[in-house]
């Protein structure tokens, strides 16, 4: 943008001797040949109908020049003013203000470049105060999650503080009462019934092997046919878990060694895959067989072999005598009679 020569401030004063007009912002009176409010800088339109204020003619030589209802009168007479550098100054000295714009030469008072309608001056911007430090939206939101997370903690603290008082008093006066199977110890089984085959002597039956009397089971050993075996069952009252079996000879060692006595037999069991051949001992008295079985109602022994009877005292008998047998075990099922407190 090239920069309009400056005004003189006379030339100026001269040329606000024409028709004014009046702001529409603002109100003030401005010159017909002003593009733009002195006061406002608010523009000024041509158009608009004018507001001639009468004068009369200077005398002389008076040239009136009109265009769209104002004039602006000059004189033939006068030379036009210089516009030097001295003059320039000497405007500036008398008060006026230069456009930073275009340069023109304007009154003190005036605000706005009567010429291209810029700012003459502006007063410094206030000065915003410096924004305050804000937090992100992440640390925001972490803000949060912790101080919910520790009244949650709270609130969890102060329950169990109140509750737990309650919980452990309760559970010092309460007593539980709870019902635990009793595993019974092996023991000896009480047999309900013995069979035996063949039944046996007069009175040497088979009864007498589970009676706890000094009588005898007899058979006549040296009657049995070929392949033919004495069979004792012995029947129980519930179904029962066997860990031994007890077998009793005659303690006397003479009646002992007089009558035959059982050597080879071999057992079995209800729910047995197979029957466990075992072989006893030539002694008199009681003696032990280690013999497993699992809820069974009965138990069979079959005297396979026996050992020779002898002659002692110059007697020797033909039977084959057992004493007692006695089973041990417990109850397949464990009793439940048993409480144990709390």
């Amino acid at each position: 943008m090239t920069a309009k020569k400056p005004i003189p401030v006379a030339q100026y004063r001269r040329r606000r001797e024409v028709v004014s007009q009046t702001c529409t912002q603002c109100g003030a009176e401005v010159a017909a040949d002003e593009q733009f409010c002195p006061k406002c800088g608010a523009f000024i339109d041509p158009l608009a109908p004018p507001r001639p204020t009468p004068a009369a003619p200077p005398p002389g030589n008076v040239i009136s020049v009109s265009s769209d209802g104002t004039y602006e009168e000059f004189s033939l007479e006068a030379r036009p003013p210089s516009v030097g550098g001295d003059d320039l100054a000497e405007d500036l000295a008398d008060g006026g203000r230069p456009c930073p714009s275009c340069g023109a030469v304007n009154p003190v008072a005036n605000r706005h470049c009567q010429e291209c309608g810029a700012r003459l001056y502006q007063d410094p911007l206030p000065t915003a105060p410096r924004p305050a430090v804000q937090a992100t939206a992440g640390v925001r939101a972490a803000l949060a999650i912790s101080g919910l997370l520790l009244l949650v903690v709270i609130v969890a603290l102060l329950f169990n503080a109140f509750e737990g008082d309650e919980e452990v008093a309760a559970s010092t006066t309460e007593v539980v009462q709870t019902t635990a199977p009793v595993v019974v110890q092996p023991e000896e089984i009480d047999i309900l019934k013995a069979e035996c085959q063949p039944e046996g002597l007069g009175s040497f039956t088979c009864s007498n092997l589970i009676s706890g009397s000094p009588a005898e089971y007899q058979v006549v050993w040296e009657d049995l046919e070929e392949g033919e075996k004495v069979t004792i069952r012995l029947l129980f009252r519930q179904p029962m878990i066997v860990t031994q079996i007890l077998w009793s000879n005659i303690e006397d060692p003479t009646r002992f060694a007089q009558n035959y006595r059982a050597r080879g037999i071999r057992i079995d069991a209800q729910g047995s895959l197979t029957a466990v051949p075992f072989e006893l001992e030539n002694i008199p008295g009681t003696q032990l067989i280690d013999y497993a079985a699992v809820n069974a109602n009965w138990i069979e022994i079959t005297i396979e072999t026996a050992y020779q009877a002898e002659v002692k005292d110059g007697n020797v008998f033909r039977e084959i005598a057992i004493n007692e047998i006695t089973i041990i075990g417990r109850p397949a099922t464990p009793t439940t009679e048993g409480t144990t407190d709390g």
